[in-house]
C-alpha cells in the first residue's frame, strides 16, 4: 500500500501576457475583466498586442508527509511563483494542486502583520485568517510568545520591532497554526545560529511527530543541504531535477559555475571567474570567529572570504567586491596595494564589513580578482552574485520604528554631538 501524499502537483503552469509596447489603459477595468486578469485569461485586445510568457510550465511532483523539500533555481526560474500558487495567492493557468491539511505560508518576513498592532493582536488576527479557533489560540498563546522570546514586548506595536524580533514572531505564529504544509521563502536562512537551530529542531520534530511537510525556497545552498531531505531544481519555469538534496545542490552549483565561466560580466571588467592565469574557487560569508554563516548580525563584524588559485606565471593581484541591494550599488571596495603571488598556489583574501553599517535587508555580493603580469597586462577574474544574504538585528524597541530601518540600504551608526548654544544677547 502506497504512502498517502501530503501534496500532489500535476502539470502546473502559470502564463502571463506581456505587452509588446506600453499602451495606456482607457477607463477602469470591469468586474469581468478583473476576473479574467486574475485567472490569466487575456482580453481580446491584449491578444493582438501581447506575447505569452510561462513563469511555470508542466511542473509535476508529489511530496510525502514529513518531507522537508528544498526548491532551488536561478532568479526568474519560477520558485516564488510556485509557492504563491501553493499558497493560493495567485491562480494557476494550467494543472492543479491537491493538498492534505492546512497550508501556512511564510513568503515574506512578517507578511500579514499589521505594523500598528501589537504582537498579541497580530497573533489572534493571523490565527483568524488561518481559520484557527479563538480557544485554540488562547491555549497556545504563551507557547507562541515564549518561542519568539518576546515576553517583554508582547503588547508593543510590531512596527518598533527589529527584523530579528519580527522573524521570531512570524515563525512562531506560523509553526503553531497547526500547519500540515509550511511554505517558506528564504525565511529559514535568516536569523542567528541559535535561532536557526531552534527552528530546525522544531521543524524536524513536527515533521517526525505530526508529518509536517515543508517547502523551503532559498539561494543559500548550505541551508538547503542542511535543512532538506530532498530538493527540486526549477529551470526556466520547468522541473529540471528532483532528488536527494546534496546531489541536486552539487549539480546545480556546478552548472552555475560553468555558466559564469562562459558569460561576460557587466559589473566588472573581465570575462569570468576562470582564466588561464587563475580562477576564483569559493566566496563565502564568515562570522567574527571564522564560521561560515548564511546571514550576519547587524551589530557584529562580518567577513567576505574570496579563495582563488593562480596558474602559470608569477603575477601581482588586487581583489575587490561590490555590494548590491534592491537593484542598486551600495558600495564598492578595492585593495589599495598590489601584492605578489606565485604560480599554481591557493590564496584567500578577506575583507571586513564593520558592525552597524548595513541595514536589516537583503544584499548580494559580486567579487573580482585582478591578476597583473609584467608591466601592466591585466586579467580579471569575476564572479557576479557570488552570494546573497540578509542582515538581521536584535535591537530592543527604541524611539524610532524599526520598520523604517528595514527600508534603507545602509544603516550606519554615526557619531553625533549635542550641545546647548548660548542664547542670543540683545544689546540696547
Amino acid at each position: 500500500m502506497s504512502t498517502p501524499k501530503s501534496l500532489i502537483v500535476e502539470g502546473l503552469g502559470k502564463r502571463y501576457w506581456i505587452r509588446r509596447a506600453a499602451e495606456p489603459r482607457r477607463g477602469a477595468m470591469s468586474r469581468l475583466d478583473r476576473i479574467r486578469s486574475f485567472l490569466s485569461i487575456p482580453l481580446a485586445h491584449e491578444l493582438l498586442n501581447s506575447k505569452e510568457f510561462w513563469a511555470l510550465q508542466g511542473v509535476s511532483f508529489d511530496v510525502e508527509p514529513g518531507t522537508v523539500l528544498g526548491v532551488v533555481g536561478a532568479n526568474g526560474a519560477g520558485k516564488t511563483t510556485l509557492l504563491k500558487i501553493l499558497a493560493r495567492v495567485i491562480a494557476p493557468s494550467t494543472g492543479h494542486v491537491r493538498g492534505r491539511g492546512r497550508v501556512v505560508s511564510l513568503l515574506e518576513l512578517g507578511a500579514g502583520f499589521d505594523d500598528e498592532a501589537t504582537a498579541r493582536e497580530n497573533v489572534y488576527m493571523n490565527a483568524a485568517l488561518n481559520g484557527i479557533p479563538h480557544d485554540v489560540v488562547q491555549r497556545r498563546f504563551d507557547q507562541i510568545i515564549d518561542f519568539a522570546e518576546l515576553q517583554e514586548f508582547v503588547d508593543q506595536p510590531v512596527q518598533f520591532y527589529s527584523s530579528g524580533m519580527y522573524l521570531r514572531l512570524a515563525f512562531s505564529v506560523a509553526i503553531n497554526m497547526e500547519p500540515a504544509i509550511l511554505l517558506a521563502d528564504e525565511i529559514l536562512a535568516v536569523g542567528d545560529a541559535t535561532f536557526q537551530e531552534r527552528c530546525l529542531r522544531k521543524v524536524h520534530e513536527l515533521a517526525r511527530t505530526t508529518g509536517l511537510t515543508v517547502l523551503f525556497v532559498s539561494h543559500d545552498m548550505e541551508a538547503i543541504t542542511r535543512i532538506c531531505d530532498r530538493a527540486i531544481w526549477l529551470k526556466d519555469g520547468q522541473l529540471h531535477r528532483d532528488g536527494a538534496a546534496d546531489e541536486v545542490i552539487s549539480e546545480y552549483q556546478s552548472t552555475v559555475w560553468e555558466r559564469l565561466a562562459a558569460t561576460s560580466s557587466d559589473d566588472f571588467k573581465g570575462s569570468s571567474h576562470v582564466s588561464k592565469y587563475g580562477e576564483i574557487t569559493e566566496v563565502s560569508l564568515l562570522s567574527p570567529d571564522g564560521r561560515p554563516i548564511g546571514s550576519p548580525r547587524r551589530d557584529e563584524d562580518a567577513y567576505i572570504r574570496v579563495r582563488f588559485r593562480t596558474h602559470r606565471a608569477r603575477t601581482r593581484v588586487r581583489c575587490s567586491f561590490e555590494l548590491h541591494s534592491k537593484g542598486m550599488l551600495v558600495l564598492r571596495s578595492t585593495q589599495t596595494d598590489l601584492q605578489a603571488v606565485g604560480p599554481d598556489r591557493n590564496y584567500q583574501a578577506m575583507v571586513k564589513i564593520p558592525a552597524n553599517l548595513l541595514a536589516d535587508t537583503g544584499y548580494t555580493v559580486s567579487v573580482g580578482v585582478t591578476l597583473i603580469r609584467g608591466e601592466g597586462e591585466e586579467h580579471a577574474l569575476v564572479m557576479n552574485r557570488a552570494l546573497s544574504f540578509m542582515v538581521y538585528g536584535d535591537q530592543e524597541i527604541g524611539g524610532l520604528g524599526m520598520s523604517l530601518q528595514r527600508k534603507g540600504l545602509v544603516d550606519p551608526e554615526l557619531e553625533w554631538t549635542l550641545k546647548l548654544e548660548e542664547p542670543n544677547v540683545v544689546r540696547t
